[in-house]
């Protein structure tokens, strides 16, 4: 606590106003002080070990060093679906509970994924950029596959592939999926075809990521893995940048191997406007926006806050990260 009050600190380096997570807060008396990178350095002893729940946004690193230092803390929330910049590890060990909000934008990410494929297999990039400098020529993106025959490839099947794979099924595509930990009957559902990883590689001719960032998938898809996809394929990822080696995806592409990658997630965030993979015609970047809309943040805002209730309360949590610390709460 905090002169007397419940005490949230949020870490954000990405959104400028919390007018609703402080309207929240403040109207069950609970104390509020958001902290940019910039400031963390003389904010950490002031609020560090005062912090009843810390709100992490996506991209804020909030690692053991950090960690280590919030003696009054109880629960840490990820204001995000992503959570790989919190060191769960170390919050264990502090005896700190760890959740995430996993499902406010299924919706905006699925769309999002899908107007992806339909831009870069219909070469929408090529075609703005040669109307723009004056051009006016259908023919000079061939060749153009139509989407339908398409094998649409989905690496991991949570709750955002699932409503990509339904999304999708109007529009005739063959639909598989790499996901050996899902049950069975989950594929006939929504009448996906389950593959091995190589039969994923070697039968997409698009590709999407949809697994979680961590040190087992770092770099799952890499120069050997791009080259096991069919010559022309394309590449989309909604998920997370690290997942994707770029460098290698550069490469495939130069070479002619892969045909395009749209992306809404990099490795660097934001990236160097050097970086040689921003300056290929073939591949095309949202920024990191596929959960924006309206209805999402609010739904975003809203949740995180709950978290933090339900963890500074003692009440059950939508979803807890280390489950183990309960144990060590309850002893």
């Amino acid at each position: 606590m905090r002169n007397g009050k419940y005490f949230v600190w949020i870490l954000d380096d990405e959104w400028i106003d919390h007018t609703v997570e402080r309207d929240i807060f403040q109207k069950k008396g609970y104390d509020v002080h958001v902290t940019r990178s910039g400031t963390l350095e003389e904010d950490l002893p002031l609020y560090a070990p005062y912090a009843d729940g810390v709100i992490v946004q996506v991209g804020f690193p909030c690692d053991a060093e950090l960690i280590e230092k919030l003696d009054s803390c109880k629960i840490i929330t990820a204001s995000s679906v992503g959570y790989n910049t919190i060191d769960i590890d170390a919050a264990t060990r502090k005896g700190i509970k760890v959740t995430h909000v996993p499902e406010f934008c299924t919706e905006e990410v699925s769309d999002h994924t899908i107007a992806h494929m339909l831009m870069i297999t219909r070469r929408f990039p090529s075609y703005n950029k040669q109307v723009k400098e004056g051009g006016w020529n259908p023919m000079d993106t061939l060749p153009i596959q139509r989407f339908c025959n398409h094998t649409v490839g989905l690496l991991g099947f949570g709750k955002i592939a699932r409503r990509v794979a339904e999304k999708l099924q109007p529009f005739g595509v063959r639909i598989i999926t790499h996901a050996p930990t899902a049950p069975k009957e989950i594929f006939t559902h929504y009448s996906v075809e389950a593959v091995s990883f190589e039969q994923l590689l070697r039968q997409s001719t698009l590709l999407s990521l949809h697994i979680p960032l961590r040190p087992e998938n770092q770099n799952i898809i890499s120069y050997n893995q791009l080259k096991l996809m069919p010559k022309g394929s394309f590449i989309v990822n909604t998920s997370r940048g690290g997942l994707l080696h770029e460098e290698d995806l550069y490469q495939a592409i130069v070479e002619g191997h892969i045909a395009g990658a749209s992306l809404d997630v990099l490795l660097n965030e934001p990236p160097d406007p050097n970086d040689p993979l921003l300056n290929l015609d073939e591949v095309y970047v949202t920024p990191h926006s596929g959960y924006i809309s309206d209805d999402a943040l609010a739904e975003l805002k809203e949740k995180t806050c709950q978290n933090i209730f339900d963890g500074i309360e003692g009440r059950r949590l939508v979803k807890i990260l280390n489950p183990e610390v309960l144990n060590r709460i309850k002893t």
